[in-house]
């Protein structure tokens, strides 16, 4: 049976609300763990902050939408929204802080992309709270993601340090550049020649 636009809507919503749901537990617990790590922790008490903004918005649209049975929608669907990520983390060898690390950065590069297609069904189905607020999060997730790529280098050359290893601790910086300039010559020109919709606004770069 074919869904209306507000079940389509809703059940973007319901993925992004589980999906945030989980990423609250796994920064907590994380924060709990990292207190040989206070500068790692400031900012992921930052991050999880946020994560827990958004949860609240998340849940007080979903109020709004009247979205019955959501509650319950979001713990069945919790495990298969993680898991493609899951199944990737899983099989990576255990490295401490810098394992951490990547894995939240999978996960809200996950939440990132979840919040893009959040967006474009709302602006694609005349939703417009439901687009701002998902261009908010994807906004908000876009400088998290940057955030731990500048912390990751550092966090693997301080773990190589701790096992022992001649490490030099001075390529930081330059690893951190690196990234900058890749990202840069990606997305420059990458949307070029895209025209907006008549009438409508995608996700502003």
């Amino acid at each position: 049976m074919a869904r209306d636009k507000n079940e389509a809507i809703n059940s973007y919503i319901t993925d992004m609300l589980s999906l945030e749901d989980h990423i609250e537990k796994a920064v907590r617990g994380q924060i709990e763990d990292l207190k040989d790590y206070p500068e790692v922790a400031a900012e992921l008490r930052q991050i999880h902050r946020q994560v827990e903004h958004h949860i609240s918005d998340l849940r007080g649209l979903s109020d709004r939408r009247q979205a019955g049975g959501i509650t319950e929608t979001v713990k069945r669907a919790g495990s298969a929204v993680l898991g493609a990520a899951a199944g990737v983390i899983d099989l990576v060898r255990t490295e401490g802080l810098p394992k951490n690390l990547r894995d939240d950065y999978t996960a809200f590069s996950l939440a990132s992309i979840g919040y893009v297609m959040l967006h474009t069904t709302a602006l694609t189905l005349d939703d417009r709270e439901v687009a701002e607020l998902a261009q908010q999060g994807f906004t908000d997730y876009a400088g998290t993601v940057s955030r731990l790529q500048a912390l990751i280098p550092a966090a693997v050359v301080g773990f190589l340090k701790q096992e022992g290893l001649p490490v030099r601790e001075d390529v930081v910086p330059q690893v951190r550049r690196t990234i900058e300039q890749v990202w840069q010559s990606q997305s420059s020109g990458m949307f070029q020649g895209d025209e907006a919709p008549a009438g409508g606004r995608g996700i502003q770069a």
